[in-house]
């Protein structure tokens, strides 16, 4: 029995040392597999005669058991395969010159281990450096190049070389033989902008190239690694011509421009905006022209305001470039008003008041300008250059009616003309006056009329008709549009026995939309009408003196006692009844006997308060 239990130590004993040299196999293998740290960056790689320079940067996190940088490289293809071609042992060692050849193909691709002799706890993602191909950065595109703030902006795509930390920017503005001598220097791989400050855009179009460069290859001349952008790849720059001066007259300047190339030919150009800033508004594209045309005429340049010119490219790659800008600083060329208008037509004491608003930003016309009228709105004949009131902003003009020129009669148009520089002529818009007119109708009675207002680009709100008796207005009532007539039920008030008129006129109120915000209401008055009491003496047509209307006389209104005289006759021409006193009345009598049923004939004759004599006539019946 012992000796069988010995026998089962003996083979518990045998698999556990199995065990444990399995285990310690599994440690030495994982031991083995931790050696690698992180691995340094690779930067670029440089020939040094038949030789090759690999260059790196020192990893951010220090080996602690550093044994060796391991060096591999494959021929031609960056999937391998992968030799080992070198070994550094020195940890701060960041280049190592290799006998590979890289000035012709195949090129190589490089990568390094960075390896310990020690457990590394926490194993990097990555074991090996980013690949690296020796061969030199490629040409780099050329997006557009353009002027912006009259600096020239060149602008490019990236390299996809990861070991390119810079660009050299060349142009040929030096003036030496094919130019592209002394490059300009920026620096970041993801950099794809350049601004030349020290060229001048206006002076001549300027062509640019580039190229790439590592951080161990940015020595010149000595290291020209990157390829630099071919010819037929160099964009150049847009020159707009500023030698060609403005027409005053026409408001127009021909402009020529140098084409956008992209080596010798503008097909890459889509097609050409002409744009235009006036007054620091912003540019605004004036015309478009295709892409084998540099020459426009610009149209419509301001008067006396900075005004710049530029072109802009629209290229085929979705790109856009500008040319350097032509500005004109106070630019006198003839500038024709289009702001100015007839701001009010109105009747003031008989007389017709025009109110002219000048356009400030118009050139000064030849002379004064000249006030024309037409009473048929067709045909307009000038009146006079002489405003009664006149500043920077506005001229008043007053026509004086007369026998042939009375508002009461007729409506009248306005409109200024002035003469401009260069024998051209600009009229403004037009205004009519308000006519009312008054149709008496008898019986106290009267309709009333107006017509003819009209003023351009007003926002018209309401007439208002107004009566005026001695002093006192009245307003009668409000109108729309539309509404142009009134009937008066009563002209006179027959109880005051006033010889005074009785006024009428007519306003209408608007805003002129022309006018600057907060507009003013404005107000264009008629001209005013009147009409004035008449003398009458009204006559009845019959009287019964046994009856209620027992006398016969005639009631007077509007008269004076002076030159009175009141006289009947029967139909023999006998005179029956006279008198010179207003209020005596014939009673039916005649030589104290009642006159016969009979038509009479009666003469009456009085002076009004206006100092005229009338007379009148008729017959009246007396009744029995």
């Amino acid at each position: 029995m012992q000796e069988i239990n010995r026998h089962k130590s003996v083979s518990y004993s045998k698999v556990s040392n199995l065990l444990l040299l399995i285990f310690l196999c599994f440690v030495q293998l994982s031991l083995m597999a931790q050696t690698a740290y992180e691995p340094p960056k690779l930067t670029c790689v440089r020939p040094i005669a038949s030789q090759t320079e690999l260059n790196w940067d020192l990893p951010l996190s220090a080996n602690p058991c550093f044994s060796a940088y391991e060096i591999y490289a494959s021929a031609g293809n960056k999937n391998g395969p992968y030799t080992l071609q070198g070994t550094v042992t020195n940890p701060l060692q960041t280049s190592i010159t290799l006998n590979l050849s890289t000035g012709n193909p195949p090129y190589y691709y490089f990568y390094i281990v960075n390896r310990g002799t020690c457990n590394n706890p926490t194993p990097p993602t990555k074991t090996t450096s980013d690949t690296l191909f020796s061969d030199k950065p490629t040409a780099i595109t050329i997006q557009k190049v353009s002027v912006v703030n009259n600096q020239i902006v060149v602008t490019w795509e990236p390299s996809s070389s990861p070991e390119v930390i810079g660009y050299f920017i060349y142009n040929n503005a030096d003036g030496s033989t094919g130019g592209f001598n002394v490059p300009d220097t920026v620096y970041g791989r993801n950099t794809t902008t350049f601004t030349d400050a020290f060229h001048n855009p206006k002076s001549a179009p300027i062509t640019y190239a580039i190229r790439a460069f590592y951080s161990c290859q940015s020595a010149l001349p000595n290291y020209l690694e990157g390829s630099i952008t071919p010819p037929d790849k160099r964009h150049a720059t847009m020159r707009l011509n500023n030698q060609t001066q403005p027409d005053s007259c026409s408001q127009t300047v021909a402009i020529n421009w140098s084409h956008y190339l992209v080596g010798s030919t503008s097909d890459s150009v889509l097609n050409y905006e002409v744009q235009t800033n006036n007054n620091n508004a912003g540019f605004t594209t004036q015309a478009t022209v295709i892409n084998t045309v540099n020459t426009h005429i610009v149209q419509q340049i301001p008067y006396l305001v900075k005004y710049c010119i530029r072109i802009k490219a629209n290229l085929k790659n979705g790109n856009t470039s500008f040319s350097n800008e032509l500005c004109f600083d106070s630019l006198k060329v003839v500038q024709v008003p289009k702001n100015d208008y007839v701001r009010n037509v109105s009747i003031e004491n008989g007389n017709m008041y025009i109110e002219y608003v000048k356009d400030t930003l118009a050139s000064p016309p030849i002379g004064n300008p000249i006030l024309y009228r037409s009473a048929d709105g067709i045909v307009f004949l000038p009146l006079n250059n002489t405003p009664d009131f006149a500043d920077a902003y506005r001229l008043i003009y007053s026509d004086v009616a007369n026998e042939n020129v009375n508002p009461s009669n007729n409506s009248f148009s306005y409109m200024v003309r002035m003469n401009m520089p260069c024998g051209t002529f600009h009229f403004s818009d037009t205004a009519t006056t308000l006519r009312l007119g008054l149709k008496d109708k008898g019986n106290n009675k009267a309709d009333l009329t107006w017509t003819g207002f009209d003023i351009q680009n007003i926002q018209f709100q309401h007439f208002t008709l107004e009566k005026i008796v001695e002093t006192d207005t009245f307003l009668i009532g409000t109108y729309n549009r539309n509404e142009t007539k009134y009937a008066e039920a009563q002209l006179f008030d027959y109880r005051l026995d006033s010889i005074d008129e009785v006024c009428y006129r007519v306003t209408a109120h608007f805003y002129n939309n022309n006018d600057a915000t907060p507009r003013a209401l404005l107000q264009s008055h008629s001209n005013i009408v009147c009409v004035q009491p008449i003398p009458k003496a009204f006559v009845p047509q019959a009287f019964a003196p046994e009856g209620h209307n027992k006398a016969f006389k005639p009631f007077l209104i509007y008269t004076v006692p002076d030159n009175y005289s009141f006289q009947i006759y029967d139909r023999w021409y006998h005179l029956v009844f006279s008198t010179n006193d207003q209020n005596e009345s014939w009673d039916g009598t005649y030589k104290g006997a009642p006159a016969p049923l009979d038509g009479y004939l009666y003469l009456i004759k009085y002076r009004g308060k206006n100092g005229q004599d009338y007379q009148v006539n008729g017959t009246v019946m007396l009744i029995r």
